[in-house]
């Protein structure tokens, strides 16, 4: 015991020689966390466990070390803002302590840690990691008392050799009857302290038994948590798949709903599409695309001006006496097949039709759109329209069937050009320039096409013309003419 106390001396003063000034630091620092910790300044007594912590790495003193953790640990869980992140900092430093002191025997040390792991672990709910910890602390605890018997025992044993050494000195120094005597002390004495050395025993395997009852009932609750735990995860999946199919059911029939509708929907709409297509044909029908926009942009259209524009009017010869032989039906069925045919010869020259008057058919060429088509194109036009009918005298006379013969009349001057009235809107045209070319179809032949010479004028260098003179028509003075020979 003597050796031992001096060996100790030495150690302790070969330390406090090579470590004395880090030492006196260390207990400065320690005493300032002390002193911030217990009144409250948790900011301050962390920085200082931290420092702690650096001067045990700078002399590799792992107990210092996994001390330092332990007060940063405490002094964190003290803080009342950012509790949450501050007991996850303070779990990483206690797990780090742990860590350290698996090269220093310090159970005391670990015991600390391992209980506040264990509030950690409880105010997180954690129970798996709180049994864990309980079952650790159960293993140091039962460690503790093991090694405490040990040293009682081992005492005990010093303190009996001791007692025999003595013993031994007094007999040598007794007569026959006294060492009798103090033999029979002694066995007395031995025999008591038997009986006492049989007692700790007993006392120490009861505790142990009791030791390992705890540790048993400690499993045993690790093992009913982790049923606990299971079980909360059993049920919180069986919900979370009760609600998802609940959500999925939901979702297929509202989708149904949705594509349904959309359904309907879309019918609505290409109903919608189409009647507004017929709509806009028929408008495009009765009006010029132009004037149609205008009509359908502000809900008005303006009388136009033109100063060049060709007009041409054609009329049957003799329809009166024809359409006396004809049923009213077939009569209209004859007209609807040749201004059919008018209507596809001007649209290939982009000629407005203007309307139709019994079997009188009018349109005119440069409206609305000026560039559209040229008095050229109206001639164009007219030609073609009479070697149409021509083609169908043919086909008729064959047959034995009544054809019809048309006179044609183009003028080309000013007008003006609108819509007029609020109901079944009408494109029409006025001024001299259509009572010209009136009065030009009325002068015409049956198979020609008559021309005023201001059409003439813009014309003639395309086509071939037989000049007719003046001629005199209606209400006017006379008037230049010319047969278009092609």
């Amino acid at each position: 015991m003597g050796n031992l106390t001096i060996a100790a001396l030495l150690f302790l003063a070969c330390q406090s020689l090579t470590f004395g000034q880090q030492g006196g630091n260390e207990d400065k620092l320690a005493q300032n966390w002390q002193v911030f910790h217990d009144r409250g300044d948790y900011d301050k007594a962390v920085e200082q466990a931290r420092l702690i912590y650096q001067l045990g790495q700078s002399t590799k003193n792992n107990e210092l070390m996994a001390q330092a953790l332990n007060w940063e640990g405490q002094s964190l869980l003290k803080m009342t803002r950012r509790q949450s992140a501050n007991r996850n900092n303070a779990e990483k430093a206690l797990k780090k302590s742990q860590e350290l002191l698996a090269s220093v025997d310090n159970k005391d040390l670990e015991t600390r840690n391992l209980q506040l792991l264990s509030e950690i672990a409880r105010l997180e709910e954690d129970d798996t990691a709180l049994a864990l910890y309980q079952k650790q602390l159960a293993a140091i605890q039962s460690q503790i008392a093991g090694a405490e018997a040990n040293k009682n025992l081992s005492e005990k044993v010093a303190q009996l050799g001791s007692q025999t050494q003595d013993l031994q000195q007094r007999v040598q120094s007794l007569s026959a009857a006294q060492v009798k005597a103090e033999l029979l002390l002694a066995m007395q004495k031995n025999y008591l302290d038997s009986i006492e050395m049989a007692r700790m025993q007993d006392a120490f395997l009861l505790e142990k038994k009791e030791l390992e009852l705890k540790d048993q009932k400690t499993q045993v609750a690790l093992q009913h948590n982790q049923l606990r735990l299971q079980s909360s995860q059993r049920n919180f999946l069986i919900a979370i798949a009760g609600i998802l199919t609940l959500l999925a059911v939901g979702i297929y029939f509202r989708f149904s709903e949705i594509k349904k509708y959309n359904i309907i929907l879309n019918a609505k709409n290409e109903a919608l599409i189409a009647e507004q297509q017929r709509s806009e044909m028929l408008l495009l029908n009765i009006l010029p695309a132009m004037v149609a926009d205008e009509l359908k942009n502000s809900g008005i259209t303006k009388a136009r001006r033109y100063e060049q524009a060709t007009v041409m009017f054609s009329d049957f010869k003799d329809f009166s006496q024809i359409a006396k032989t004809l049923p009213p039906e077939q009569l209209v069925a004859e007209l609807d097949v040749y201004f059919k045919a008018f209507d596809y010869i001007i649209g290939k020259y982009q000629i407005e039709k203007i309307k139709t008057i019994g079997d009188a058919y009018m349109c005119v060429g440069g409206i609305p759109d000026i560039q559209g088509s040229s008095p050229k194109d109206v001639v164009k036009a007219a030609l073609e329209i009479q070697s149409l009918l021509a083609k169908f005298k043919e086909e008729r006379q064959k047959a034995g069937k009544p054809f019809f013969e048309a006179r044609i009349g183009i003028h080309t001057g000013p007008l003006v050009a609108g819509v007029v009235g609020s109901k079944k809107f009408a494109y029409d045209i006025w001024g001299d320039t259509v009572n010209v070319a009136s009065r030009l179809e009325t002068s015409s032949e049956a198979g020609r096409v008559n021309i005023s010479e201001t059409t003439y004028k813009l014309v003639k260098s395309e086509f071939k013309c037989e000049a007719r003179g003046l001629v005199s028509i209606k209400n006017l003075n006379q008037v230049a003419m010319y047969f278009v020979e092609g």
